[in-house]
């Protein structure tokens, strides 16, 4: 059964046939239409933002065709001096060329020649070259990645040859409080924002209709809401819940509840957050102090960062989460105390002083404006289903 099923649910890649178009918020068009008039306004950077794993890539993948693009990270930019070189490197085209100059040395009885070789770099007019020549679109994706200069310097440039047809996609999350273009006056005026929104209940089981349709298989309407709400917004995660449930040992046709569940807990099995968990659980250093601990429903102890974290994993899966509604939360949770707002605001302050710390891996939440944004829908995931079988609420 596993072989049918990856042919046609497709997580980490392009998904022929469970593709599903959308309706842009508020508009009639589609966020392929708006994507294509985007590329054709001559002069324009296009920013496309929404939250982690909603399918913005392939939306590219999609109008743009896997072909015509040249994929870059913000990643890529960490270590790399020059812009222009890092693209020459990915598509593959040396980054100098020689020049030769002959000096002649002349006596009356002698005459030498001396060649010296020369090299320079001529990346971005190279670079330029081929993106014109071969109709290419420059794709920058997860540009949050790329520290704040480096994204800064990045703008500028591609400000100055988007004016000559030069083509570029950048690729981000919203709630970025360093939002480097959409701040940069430089770009006033020249960027068109395509803001994807989460993906809805009802657009999540279209990809289960028509990947269990392509399998002849029936699967029941409450199983497939079921699957819709775990996938927290994200496309990739119904196609990966869909894809696993073909994949555990079962042999049989007729998908059950269980069968959800195991396929939501073997997802998280090679996640990499158990890491990020140990670091949110700890919090920053206490210098030989214990931290209170609350008495939740289950009769469990934590302490704020253990019992926030705890939280944020609870019904519903939420990846916007106002003060308000985390202090209702763990109201309903604790038993013993009350916990004033200020002490959950000073937790999630320390937390957001770790993350930005420490590597891209561990940029999973951000705390804006009393609001925890979930930057990574995988991550809600994992502490949803993969808690567990990692042992590390214990």
């Amino acid at each position: 059964m596993g072989k049918s099923f990856s042919d046609v649910f497709k997580p980490g890649t392009y998904p022929q046939r469970t593709y599903v178009s959308r309706n842009s918020k508020g508009t009639k068009y589609t966020y392929e239409e708006r994507l294509k008039q985007s590329l054709f306004m001559e002069g324009y950077l296009t920013y496309i933002v929404g939250p982690s794993k909603i399918g913005k890539t392939v939306l590219c993948e999609n109008v743009i065709g896997k072909e015509n693009m040249v994929c870059m990270s913000g990643n890529d930019f960490s270590k790399e001096q020059d812009f222009w070189s890092g693209i020459g490197k990915k598509i593959g085209i040396s980054m100098s060329a020689k020049i030769s100059e002959e000096i002649a040395a002349i006596s009356d009885t002698e005459q030498k020649s001396t060649i010296i070789t020369k090299n320079y770099f001529a990346a971005k007019d190279k670079v330029l070259q081929y993106f014109y020549e071969y109709q290419k679109v420059l794709v920058l994706d997860d540009f949050h990645y790329a520290p704040p200069e480096i994204q800064y310097d990045i703008a500028c440039q591609l400000k100055e040859v988007i004016r000559n047809g030069f083509k570029a996609v950048i690729v981000s999350l919203p709630y970025r409080s360093d939002d480097t273009i959409r701040l940069n006056p430089d770009l006033t005026g020249r960027i068109l924002i395509i803001e994807i929104e989460p993906w809805k209940k009802e657009e999540l089981k279209q990809i289960a209709d028509k990947g269990f349709s392509e399998l002849d298989m029936e699967v029941d309407e409450t199983l497939i809401c079921k699957m819709a709400e775990e996938s927290i917004h994200s496309p990739q995660l119904m196609q990966s819940i869909c894809l696993n449930i073909g994949l555990l040992p079962e042999d049989t046709d007729i998908v059950t509840e269980n069968m959800v569940k195991e396929s939501c807990r073997f997802i998280c099995m090679n996640q990499p957050y158990a890491d990020v968990v140990r670091v949110l659980k700890a919090g920053p250093p206490t210098r030989g102090q214990q931290r209170l601990k609350y008495t939740l429903q289950d009769g469990s102890r934590r302490d704020i960062y253990s019992l926030v974290l705890k939280i944020l994993a609870d019904n519903p899966p939420l990846i916007e989460l106002p003060l308000e509604e985390l202090m209702e939360r763990l109201k309903s949770n604790v038993t013993d105390r009350t916990i004033k707002p200020q002490k959950v605001k000073d937790a999630l302050k320390n937390w957001q002083k770790l993350l930005e710390s420490l590597g891209s891996l561990y940029q999973v939440m951000e705390w804006k404006d009393d609001v925890i944004y979930i930057l990574d829908n995988m991550f809600l995931f994992y502490i949803r289903w993969g808690m567990e079988e990692e042992n590390i609420w214990k």
